[in-house]
């Protein structure tokens, strides 16, 4: 693993000003536009770029940090076992040993303050733990019961984790379970509560204050129409004052009914419990690739291409990026609306794009993969236009494809660079 610290010339106990100060140093003297055609010097600081990218965000930092620490105990594990005259053979990957890796992670934490539990080590070690290798020996073991286990055993432990967290492994517990539709809803329901939990916890405060108002409006105001009673009683037990009685009161207006139509956000919020009830759940996604689950195989090269989408501010936009030979999804990305992403190192070949437009986003996992669709204004496209990546040769050697795409769909000037057709949401999916 590289070292940042080293990488920057400063301790691991850097402040983020001092690590602000070494980067700069480092941009003064090995700056691309200071050193034109120096590879060394480029090289050098695109590596501290990503140093100084790293260390300067606090959660950044903290994974890396926790990475180092591991990658350290580990090769100490090892220059143990070197000096051993008959080193232990190493363990072999099976679901038991899963399990037991697993078990050992919640009993570490079972009655510990939750407070006191380090939440982005614990992640890490789950995430690690669950990625697609270890996920896919799993399934073709088909071993169901120990699966399961697996599944209760990191769902404890989620029970110490953020929703952020949680969230993240969910899918991959979903994915886990297969076809097990029952394992796959327990899954989550349980992420729903750690959601509505973690809502709870961020505004309880607003809401203890809403429910004092609401009790005190419910002693007061009967009190308030209980005296407004009693002077309308006091009121009609007083002698004939000329025309000061209820004779001329309207009585249309007493009898008359008002019915309330919904008003758009709470139709909406209906629709979102619909889609809840049914298994779908509302996922917030940054910019960048998602998870594999999503049915695709994420294929990268080593070609320097990119594919760069700007989003306008009236959508945010899943694009795929399909293989025109063999109708595969290559590259499958999420970009938020006003915002530009690039898609790098995309495989020589031909490609067409499957665009879905639209604002919250919902995944649903069906039979061991994830969906997803947009819940608000969804439209769904296939492009007309064919991309071709691979290398373009001439009589002065070759250059690198790359294409830039502007994407809007509220915009009224021609903004829009891409010719499509609709399609619905199942082919999108497909």
């Amino acid at each position: 693993m590289m070292d940042h610290y080293k990488l920057l010339g400063i301790l691991p106990t850097a402040t983020t000003e001092e690590i602000k100060k070494a980067y700069r140093q480092i941009a003064l003297k090995y700056h691309p536009d200071r050193n034109s055609g120096d590879k060394n010097s480029e090289a050098f600081f695109i590596k501290a770029t990503e140093a100084f990218k790293i260390l300067s965000d606090p959660e950044q930092r903290e994974n890396y940090d926790w990475e180092c620490r591991k990658s350290q105990q580990t090769w100490n594990n090892h220059s143990q076992q070197q000096k051993r005259t008959e080193p232990k053979q190493e363990q072999k990957i099976t679901p038991q040993v899963i399990l037991s890796i697993v078990q050992s992670i919640k009993n570490k934490i079972i009655g510990i303050d939750k407070s006191q539990i380090n939440k982005s080590a614990l992640y890490n070690s789950l995430n690690n733990l669950l990625t697609d290798n270890n996920i896919n020996l799993l399934i073709s073991k088909s071993d169901t019961k120990t699966n399961k286990q697996i599944i209760n055993e990191v769902l404890i432990c989620c029970k110490a984790l953020p929703y952020k967290y949680v969230e993240k492994l969910s899918f991959k517990l979903a994915r886990l379970a297969g076809s097990d539709n029952e394992t796959i809803q327990r899954i989550f329901s349980f992420n729903k509560k750690q959601k509505y939990w973690s809502y709870w916890t961020e505004y309880k405060g607003v809401a203890i204050i809403a429910l004092v108002i609401i009790i005190l409006l419910i002693v007061i105001i009967p009190n308030l129409a209980n005296n407004s009673s009693s002077y309308s009683s006091q009121s009609t037990n007083r002698p004939p004052d000329g025309e000061l009685n209820s004779t001329f009161v309207d009585n249309k207006s007493t009898s008359s009914t008002t019915t309330t139509e919904l008003t758009p956000e709470e139709k909406l919020q209906e629709e979102k419990d619909k889609l809840i009830a049914e298994g779908w759940m509302e996922t917030e996604v940054n910019n960048g690739q998602l998870p594999a689950c999503y049915n695709f195989k994420p294929k990268k090269s080593s070609i320097d291409n990119f594919l760069e989408v700007h989003v306008g501010g009236g959508t945010d936009v899943a694009i795929k990026v399909m293989n025109l030979k063999t109708d595969k999804c290559v590259r499958y990305v999420f970009i938020n609306s006003g915002s530009t992403y690039k898609i790098k190192n995309i495989p020589a070949g031909t490609f067409y794009l499957k665009i879905a437009y639209g604002k919250d986003w919902f995944s649903k996992v069906e039979n061991g993969q994830c969906i997803g669709k947009f819940l608000r204004n969804p439209i769904y496209e296939k492009g007309e236009e064919i991309m071709d990546f691979n290398l373009q040769h001439s009589s002065d050697g070759y250059y690198i494809p790359s294409f830039q795409l502007k994407l809007d769909v509220t915009a009224t000037n021609n903004m829009n660079t891409f010719n499509s057709h609709d399609i619905s949401e199942n082919e999108f999916n497909q």
